[in-house]
């Protein structure tokens, strides 16, 4: 394959961007999942903006009246429960999270992720059965010392993908959150873009985020068997490790990575007992601000089925909330 310079270089990374994916985005459910999560304290932080949406109401049917509660958890990169809080939105509303001014002390520096979940409903038998409302999120990473706003992918949540017994959302903990309907499902591969150019000052930073990782052994990652690919359609297998639910590659720091391969993928088998979500951020001389590529799923499964195939709740497939 001709190599691509220049302009050429980034139009290629903005048609590997919109290529087709299985994962859905942008759509009300009854929670979401922003993947990570991070402020320093000054001139770094992570905002969202959440809108709320009763579910007897359509889209241009407003009605202020109705109003529930969002409930947040920040979680460390191994999943811990760190810290909570909620707020009351109305129908149609926009409110405007910043996680600086949440965080609370302590908090500085420290990667992580917010999990976001409607009010829940229950049935007659005290059971959750869905949520009073839905919502839906977009996240960027402000950095106003650079003037700069990279795109966080936010994953819808159903409420069958959060482990319903007892559920509490004032006290989500590692195993609250068991699926991903709308991510990257069990046993798919994907592709995940790198760029790191010295030529152009190329820098990736590849997120991997799962939701039960099980690659580790006595508290020591399992390596992961991956393959490179340059450019030049060439590839050679190398070794990651993804240790935590929240994991963050950097290409060029990987063993074994040849000094000539600026320009590619690494392609990686998800675990079969978990689903999660892939993305790159990459930055360059080339352009102002950090371009965000989701990775590429290779023979894409539907996830209803997917759910079926692994006996896991599917909520039917249908309906919003998770209903």
């Amino acid at each position: 394959m001709r190599k691509l310079t220049g302009l050429l270089a980034f139009c290629a990374l903005v048609l590997f961007a919109v290529q087709a994916q299985a994962v859905k985005l942008g759509i009300y459910e009854a929670g979401v999942l922003v993947p990570s999560v991070y402020h320093n304290g000054s001139t770094i932080d992570t905002v969202v903006g959440i809108t709320c949406q009763f579910q007897d109401t359509k889209c241009d049917d407003h009605n202020a009246s109705k109003e529930g509660t969002v409930y947040w958890t920040f979680f460390d990169v191994d999943s811990n429960h760190v810290t909570d809080g909620t707020f009351t939105c109305t129908d149609d509303d926009l409110y405007g999270f910043s996680w600086k001014a949440n965080s609370g002390r302590g908090l500085n520096d420290t990667d992580g992720y917010l999990v976001f979940v409607a009010q829940p409903t229950k049935d007659s038998r005290g059971e959750v059965n869905g949520t009073a409302f839905n919502i839906s999120a977009n996240a960027f990473l402000v950095d106003q010392s650079k003037k700069d706003a990279i795109f966080i992918p936010v994953i819808p949540l159903r409420i069958c993908d959060f482990d319903l017994n007892n559920f509490d959302p004032r006290a989500m903990n590692a195993k609250t959150l068991r699926y991903l309907h709308y991510g990257i499902q069990g046993n798919t591969t994907v592709d995940m873009r790198y760029w790191i150019d010295p030529t152009y000052n190329a820098a990736t930073t590849i997120v991997v985020w799962l939701v039960d990782p099980q690659i580790t052994t006595k508290g020591k990652a399992i390596p992961q068997t991956v393959l490179v690919y340059n450019d030049e359609e060439q590839s050679k297998s190398v070794n990651i490790e993804l240790p935590h639910e929240l994991n963050k590659i950097i290409p060029c720091n990987i063993v074994g990575m040849p000094a000539d391969y600026v320009d590619g993928f690494i392609q990686w088998t998800f675990p079969a007992s978990t689903d999660g979500f892939a993305y790159s951020y990459i930055s360059s001389s080339l352009f102002g601000a950090q371009q965000t590529l989701l990775a590429a799923e290779c023979g894409a499964k539907d996830a209803c089925q997917q759910a079926v195939n692994r006996s896991q709740p599917s909520c039917g497939c249908t309906g919003a909330g998770g209903r």
